[in-house]
């Protein structure tokens, strides 16, 4: 495989045989994957912070029931 120098952007280069574009920068994929990665790192967060809230106002309406049982006899 052959390779140019694009002109004017120092991360790219030509593949002379098939004319593909391709980026020789790999700390910005790498960057790109890690920041896809605390993406999806923070919505499993607030996946389960969500989830763990829900199960609280569950025990707390389940409680208040106990208690208006327990006052109404």
């Amino acid at each position: 495989m052959e390779l140019r120098p694009v002109e004017g952007n120092k991360d790219l280069v030509r593949d002379l045989k098939t004319g593909a574009i391709l980026n020789v920068n790999t700390e910005a994929s790498l960057g790109i994957k890690h920041a896809k990665q605390n993406r999806q790192r923070s919505k499993e967060q607030l996946e389960t912070n969500t989830s763990d809230i829900n199960s609280i106002k569950n025990e707390l309406t389940e409680i208040k029931t106990m208690l208006r049982t327990l006052i109404n006899g």
